[in-house]
Formats: structure tokens, C-alpha cells, sequence
């Protein structure tokens, strides 16, 4: 009788475990579904944000701001390379130059 007892507490321990895991399991299918879904979300949600910035006038004073340093950049090492290699040339002359041009 004990055992029969013993038994039928754990089979009952079993089914509770059983039932629970099942619940988990949807519970996680349902989480990865979301996240799925939240994944899409976000793609959409970038591409849109980029069209937006592309578009706003930060964009565009950053891409001109951005393009005139480099510019800048450009000019100082070709200064820099020319005064180096051809010492005749005066770096104030062809910093009047680039002025006038």
C-alpha cells in the first residue's frame, strides 16, 4: 500500500512536471515568435530612420561639413607634399592661390 501510494505521488509529480514543461515550451515558441516579429520591426524601422536622416538638413550640413574637411585634409597634404618636394615653392604664395581659386 505504501508503495502503490509512493507510486501513484510520483506519477502525479510526473504528470505536473510534464504539463508544466509543455507550458514552457508554447511559452518560449511563443517568445521566439516575438522576437521574430520585433526583428522585422526593427529592419523596417532602420531603413526608415535612414530615408528620414537622409532627407533632414542635418544630413545634409553634416555630408557638406564633412566633405569640406576632407577637402581641407586633401589640401593641407598636397601642401605639405609640395613644399617637401619642391622647395621653391612658398607655401604662402600657394596658400594666396588657393584663396584667390
Amino acid at each position: 500500500m505504501i508503495r502503490r501510494k509512493l507510486v501513484a505521488e510520483v506519477q502525479s509529480l510526473l504528470d505536473k512536471a510534464t504539463v508544466a514543461s509543455k507550458k514552457k515550451d508554447s511559452e518560449i515558441t511563443h517568445l521566439h515568435e516575438e522576437v521574430d516579429q520585433l526583428r522585422k520591426k526593427l529592419e523596417i524601422v532602420d531603413d526608415e530612420a535612414i530615408a528620414r536622416y537622409k532627407m533632414s538638413t542635418e544630413y545634409k550640413s553634416n555630408l557638406h561639413m564633412y566633405g569640406a574637411e576632407s577637402l581641407k585634409a586633401a589640401i593641407k597634404m598636397t601642401k605639405e607634399w609640395l613644399v617637401d618636394d619642391y622647395s621653391e615653392i612658398n607655401p604662402y604664395e600657394f596658400d594666396k592661390y588657393l584663396r584667390k581659386h
